[in-house]
């Protein structure tokens, strides 16, 4: 019966109703947007940091990646590898790949300049990571090359080198001796982002491992796996390396600004979201209010009739349970069709990619929504549809039948 009457009050005055209704609409829609772009930019920061060249998990020797130094190096044991396997049960680890790095003086024919030095398996790195696709100019590795490298593009310019030119780099081996080779340039990166560009230099594993001295030795293993494997692969590691002289770190015990800030502007927008919850929860209590109002006779005579303050009360709230679900159901649908709409379309963002292409931003935006951001939202503003209806409700309660029927 109190449904059927709160539905009766709810289309007596039906304009009322579907403005209401379709300011709860628009807000919840404008905010599963915001959400779906923000999940959308964020979750590709994440995923880019990654993909290109973090991965998802790195082992290193105990306190290498506080001071890299290439005595604190690792190998392939025993233990490493059955630590490994057990890591991978279930499929977990997509790919990994073994690297050698170091700092190396790098030079071209007039110019010298400091980066790091990095030894990769062109084959393992193509199934673990997608730097090779940054290449823009030239190629990358190949399974054979010999003392072939590749530069990013700040420091290919910066070196006054060009594809086909020989690049010099001076370094110290595992024993303190000065290293030094010559290398042809075959491939360009630019992939925006400056520790990329203008710090790094590619070469071949096996080349790097006989420069330094470091046969079979290595200074890292990066993994890539799935978010939802993360931490279960994290554990595993740890678990079956403690105490054995190695580190197993996640991507953001690396690079932990990249989700700092992620999760500030994440608190951003759910400040956002309190404002447009305190208009939808004031647009709602206008409403039922009003209805209110103009009732106050009617509720004087049901009173006297028997009916009681309480089940008033309760018409009250469910009529505003009413208008705030059915705006949250055609917000929901407006807000998920675009979600999938820009989600296949992209929004392009290629004249701000000057300055955000450093945070690894693509210059398309796909939207995507986290299912927590979407049902916190969609929950807030039910919790204040029901709110809103706290003060209308509270002034039934306290109507008297006699003054309430004589209400002009």
């Amino acid at each position: 019966m109190i449904i059927s009457l709160a539905w009766r009050n709810i289309i007596r005055n039906w304009h009322r109703s579907m403005v209401t209704i379709a300011a709860v609409a628009t807000g919840l829609s404008a905010l599963i947007f915001l959400w779906g772009f923000n999940d959308g930019v964020h979750n590709t920061m994440m995923r880019n940091l990654q993909q290109v060249i973090v991965g998802s998990i790195q082992i290193h020797h105990d306190t290498f990646f506080k001071k890299s130094s290439l005595s604190r190096h690792i190998q392939q044991t025993d233990t490493l590898k059955e630590a490994l396997l057990e890591a991978a049960q279930g499929g977990r680890i997509k790919a990994l790949s073994w690297r050698l790095d170091t700092f190396a003086l790098a030079a071209g024919d007039d110019v010298s300049e400091g980066l790091v030095l990095l030894g990769m398996d062109a084959n393992a790195e193509l199934k673990t990571t997608r730097i090779a696709q940054k290449v823009d100019q030239g190629r990358f590795l190949q399974e054979g090359d010999g003392a072939a490298c590749v530069l990013g593009a700040t420091a290919a310019r910066n070196l006054g080198v060009t594809l086909g030119d020989d690049v010099i780099f001076l370094t110290q081996d595992r024993f303190g001796a000065l290293a030094a080779d010559k290398f042809q340039l075959v491939g360009i990166i630019s992939s925006g982002e400056m520790g990329i560009d203008r710090g790094l230099a590619i070469v071949p594993l096996n080349i790097l491992q006989s420069m330094l001295e470091m046969n079979g030795r290595y200074t890292r293993i990066v993994l890539q796996v799935e978010p939802e494997h993360l931490e279960a692969v994290t554990d595993s590691l740890r678990m079956s390396l403690k105490g054995k002289g190695y580190e197993v770190l996640r991507w953001y015990d690396m690079y932990p600004m990249m989700k700092q800030w992620v999760e500030l502007e994440n608190a951003f927008y759910y400040i956002f979201l309190g404002v447009v919850l305190l208009i939808v929860a004031a647009g709602i209590m206008n409403t039922v209010l009003m209805s209110m109002l103009e009732r106050v006779r009617e509720f004087g005579v049901m009173m006297a009739l028997g009916c009681g303050r309480g089940v008033l009360a309760s018409m009250v709230i469910v009529e505003s349970i009413i208008l705030g679900g059915l705006g949250v159901i055609f917000g929901l649908g407006l807000g998920l069709f675009l979600i999938a709409w820009f989600h296949s379309a992209g929004i392009d963002l290629s004249a701000q990619m000057d300055t955000v292409a450093r945070f690894y931003v693509d210059p398309i935006v796909y939207t995507e929504i986290d299912t927590d951001h979407l049902w916190q939202t969609v929950g807030s503003v039910m919790a204040a549809a029901i709110i809103a209806a706290i003060v209308p409700a509270w002034r039934v309660t306290r109507l008297q039948p006699v003054e309430a029927i004589h209400h002009v």
